[in-house]
This record gives structure tokens, C-alpha cells and sequence, in this order.
């Protein structure tokens, strides 16, 4: 039943599976599958992500089976179609928005503490690790559905949908802190290695009217005020050091560092 590849990431692959599914196969060693089975179940029905229909076994490799959405990921369309760039910056905000709407009581897991181990494997110098430590303890603990990696590359539209793909790193907590992690990856991300100096320069353009486009809209239909997203930022800013993503380690320490001498002015 396995079909074409349509999809690949890090930790799988996904494949064509009947017509009207697919299925995502996690590579052997990578254990996500569990969490985004757990997720998917929590937030089926609620139409912001796709249904999983199955898990299944393939040769030793764990897939999930999902229903097949259509569209593309905003990424690609933004690459494609730059002019619709504040409109896709909308349609992120208000997608985001909808799953922070959802509350899960129990059963996900609690961003707080997943972020305290992350913090913890971030190899950071004692004063840095010790600074994120205490301003996470500041924070407070929620039961609103977080993605954990939202962006445009996790986002699937089509005419009349937005779709949400990619949920292993999904949590609880409030929503303030998924936003401030999305304000993270938009700022701050780095483009794939080997992308020319021009490309760039017009991906750092394009990249700031989108970030300034997505927060205003989710700060204007945000059915709260946002509370501590500047110490949600600090948090979030020590626990990407623990993705190792080298190319970004020197900006994200010097953010941090500057962060610990203001506040201790």
C-alpha cells in the first residue's frame, strides 16, 4: 500500500497511501510517533489538523496514517508568491489562534517541564542556564494546546483551509508561550546552509514584514491580552540552543546574554 514519497523530514518520511491518506514513517531510532498520535487524537474534530486514521508497522518502522490534506505548506508559497506575503502572515495568526482555542486538561505534555529538560541539554554556561532557570519559574503553567514548532514550513493551504502538520512536539501550556516560540523561529531561524548572500538579503526583507504582519494579527484577535511574551522569548531562546543548530548558537547566546544584563540593571 506504500506509495510515492511525497514528504521528508528529520525524524520521517511520508509516502501515499491508498487514495485518500498517507502515511508517515518514522525512521528507526526517532520515537515521535507517540506524541503526535497522542496530539492528533486530543485534537480530532476540531479541524485544524489532520485525522489519524491509523498506526501500522512497516518492515520495523512505525507510520502513522493520516488523512491526506491537499494545498502546499506556506513556505513554498511564500517562496513562490512573495506579494501575498501579509495575507499568508494573516491566515498563520488566525490558524494559530484556533489552536490555542483548544484547552487539553490533561494528557499532552507540560511545556513547562519540557522546557526545563531542554534547557538543561542546552550545554549553556552556567550564568546563561541559571538566568533561563529562574525566569521559567516566573512562568506559569497553562492547558491550552501548543504546537511547540509552529511556522510557515508546518502550515498546509488550500482555497478554503488552513491546515496544521508536524505535532511531536505538541504540549500544554499558555498560549503566549507558542506564540513567543513562533516569534523565535521567524526572527531567528536561520536559512539551510549554502543559501547565496543574495537570497539572503531578500529573505531577511521578506522575513520582517512577515513577522510584523503575523503579530499584529494575532496581537489584534487574541481573545486575551498576552501576558510576559518578552520572558517566554528568554525561555524559548535557551531551549533552541538544544536543537544544535551551530549556525545560530553565537546570535542566540548573545541574545541571551544581553537579556541577563538587563535585567539585572
Amino acid at each position: 500500500m506504500i506509495g510515492a514519497k511525497i514528504g521528508a523530514g528529520r525524524e520521517a518520511d511520508v509516502h501515499a497511501w491508498g487514495d485518500d491518506t498517507v502515511v508517515k514513517l518514522y525512521r528507526p531510532g526517532f520515537g515521535g510517533h507517540r506524541a503526535e498520535a497522542l496530539a492528533l487524537t486530543k485534537l480530532d474534530g476540531h479541524g485544524v489538523a489532520p485525522r489519524l486514521i491509523d498506526v501500522v508497522d512497516c518492515d520495523g518502522r512505525i507510520g502513522l496514517v493520516l488523512e491526506r490534506l491537499g494545498g502546499q505548506d506556506m513556505l513554498t508559497l511564500l517562496q513562490r508568491q512573495p506579494w501575498r506575503v501579509l495575507g499568508l502572515a494573516r491566515a498563520l495568526a488566525t490558524a494559530h489562534l484556533a489552536v490555542h482555542a483548544i484547552r487539553v486538561p490533561e494528557g499532552l505534555p507540560d511545556l513547562r517541564e519540557r522546557l526545563a529538560a531542554h534547557i538543561d541539554d542546552a550545554a549553556l554556561p552556567p550564568p546563561l542556564r541559571d538566568f533561563a532557570v529562574r525566569v521559567l519559574h516566573e512562568l506559569p503553567d497553562g492547558d491550552h494546546v501548543c504546537h511547540g514548532d509552529y511556522h510557515p514550513g508546518n502550515v498546509l493551504v488550500t482555497a478554503d483551509r488552513v491546515n496544521v502538520i508536524d505535532w511531536v512536539g505538541a504540549t500544554r501550556g499558555v498560549p503566549e508561550a507558542d506564540h513567543a516560540r513562533t516569534l523565535l523561529l521567524l526572527r531567528r531561524a536561520d536559512p539551510l546552509p549554502g543559501t547565496p548572500l543574495l537570497s539572503r538579503a531578500l529573505m531577511a526583507t521578506g522575513r520582517s514584514v512577515f513577522t510584523h504582519g503575523y503579530t499584529r494579527a494575532y496581537t489584534a484577535n487574541t481573545p486575551r491580552p498576552l501576558h510576559q511574551v518578552d520572558k517566554w522569548l528568554i525561555v524559548h531562546t535557551a531551549a533552541r540552543l538544544s536543537e544544535g543548530i551551530d549556525i545560530e548558537r553565537p546570535t542566540l547566546i548573545d541574545l541571551l546574554d544581553r537579556a541577563r544584563h538587563r535585567a539585572v540593571r
